[in-house]
Parts: structure tokens; sequence; C-alpha cells
């Protein structure tokens, strides 16, 4: 399971080093095979240009879903263009490291810090400045109660 929060540094390469404690879990789930790509979010708010980063057989799941949605639909070819069009497929070292494309970093303004938030099934990638100027704005929002959503308000813990 993929979960918590980690503050990273991008070398001078552009390249990210997993930290160890997901390292072994990924190579026995993935072989060390991930990809990343732009979140979704990014088609609903243009502030969150952040990156999602899935191991390989997650991937696979969830391409399948989003490549089933109709070409039709005007959301759902931008969905495709984003999600799938900026895939990339990359490979941890022996050191644990994977090389962040140049423009998935440039899609996201990472330069050097990177959140890295567990989500479950994937990691999402975001700059140091733009968690920052996110995450106070998450806070509040979240305590709206207005804006909970019914299957928020049905969860039990």
């Amino acid at each position: 399971m993929l979960t918590g929060a980690t503050i990273l540094q991008l070398d001078t390469k552009g390249r990210l080093a997993i930290p160890s404690r997901y390292r072994e879990a990924l190579m026995e789930r993935c072989g060390g095979a991930l990809v990343t790509t732009v979140s979704l979010s990014v088609s609903r708010d243009s502030e969150d240009r952040s990156l999602w980063m899935y191991p390989r057989d997650a991937w696979k799941r969830a391409v399948k879903r989003v490549a089933a949605l109709p070409d039709f639909d005007a959301n759902h070819r931008v969905v495709k263009r984003f999600f799938i069009g900026y895939a990339s497929d990359m490979e941890m070292d022996k050191s644990g490291r994977v090389l962040l494309p140049a423009l998935l970093r440039d899609f996201a303004a990472i330069t050097k810090g990177i959140y890295l938030i567990g989500q479950s099934n994937k990691f999402e990638l975001w700059s140091e400045e733009k968690w920052a100027a996110r995450h106070d704005q998450w806070l509040v929002e979240a305590i709206d109660m207005d804006k909970i959503s019914p299957e928020l308000e049905q969860l039990s813990l």
C-alpha cells in the first residue's frame, strides 16, 4: 500500500529517489516498473498541475478504464489526451531512482523539491511550491461541511 507523505529532491539529472520504505514492495509488485502521467485533476482545476505515479500493474487497470471512455464526449477526449498522452514508462535503477521526464517536470512545475504523497494505489507528485500554495486552501475546503459528498458522509472508518 502506497501511503504517507515524503519531501524529496530531484538530482541534477532530473532523477527522483523512491523512498526506501517503498522500494522492496515496488520491486516485488512490479519489478520496479512505474508509469508517471499528469493527474486527472488538471482537467478540473488548472492550479492542480501535479503528477500521478503508478506501479505498472495499477497503471494497467487505470488506463484500461480511461481508454474505455467513449471518444464522442469532449471531456473524455481531454482526459485521454492528458492521462494517456503524457504517460511515461520508467524503471527504478539499482539505487531506487527513476528519471522524471522533462516534459512531466515542466508540466507540474517541478524544479527541485517534490512532495510525494501516497494514495494507496499510486503516488501524487507535487512541486514544493504548488503543494505549499494549495495545502492551506485544501484544509479550509476539507472542513466545509456544505461541500461534503454523500459518499464521504456515509464513510465510516
